[in-house]
């Protein structure tokens, strides 16, 4: 009995010793680490974008997007850096600064020459429109904050302003802001 006594007293503490190491170490992380996210309100307004970012650091980021605008009439393709102070990239509050380049319809009116002022028949001349896409780099800042939702963090939601600066001639022809808009009302999407 005695035999028995100690046997069962060894065995729970040998039993005892590999659980109590599965605890005691740290979890594995399975936080993603980049997301793809889109705008599904600016689809109303036909504002189309898409949007990649990875992580590169505990507190940076890098990522590329795409965005059409219908009403203004433009796209772009820039890339992204983002810095997130609280040291959790994909996570919380973010700074950003963005370069790239915007193509923009752009409309040209070309004027003929001025009729004869003796000719009875003569009218003023029309101009001749043309519309065409101009290509211009921009540079740009934002903030915003991003969170990860679900048990398993898969979840992407955004939201964000920021604006871009065209680096153009100011007495180019073209009639168009020279700053434009980033808007990211709600980008959901999906983290890996």
């Amino acid at each position: 009995m005695r035999y028995t006594l100690s046997f069962v007293v060894v065995i729970t503490a040998l039993s005892a010793a590999p659980a109590r190491a599965q605890t005691a170490a740290p979890p594995i992380s399975s936080t993603p680490s980049q997301t793809i996210s889109l705008n599904p309100f600016g689809l109303m307004v036909e504002w189309f974008n898409i949007e990649y970012e990875r992580k590169i650091t505990p507190s940076a980021t890098l990522g590329v997007e795409a965005a059409h605008n219908t009403w203004m009439e433009y796209s772009n393709v820039e890339l992204l850096a983002r810095f997130y102070p609280q040291g959790e990239a994909l996570k919380g509050f973010y700074l950003g600064a963005r370069a790239g380049g915007f193509g923009i319809e752009v409309t040209e009116y070309q004027y003929a020459p001025p009729p004869s002022p003796r000719d009875p028949r003569s009218y003023p001349a029309y101009p001749i429109q043309t519309r065409h896409r101009e290509v211009f780099p921009g540079v740009g800042l934002e903030v915003g904050y991003n969170w990860l939702l679900g048990r398993e963090q898969r979840v992407a939601i955004g939201l964000g302003f920021g604006l871009s600066r065209l680096l153009r001639e100011s007495d180019d022809d073209f009639y168009f802001p020279v700053t434009l808009p980033h808007l990211r009302i709600v980008n959901v999407g999906i983290a890996f």
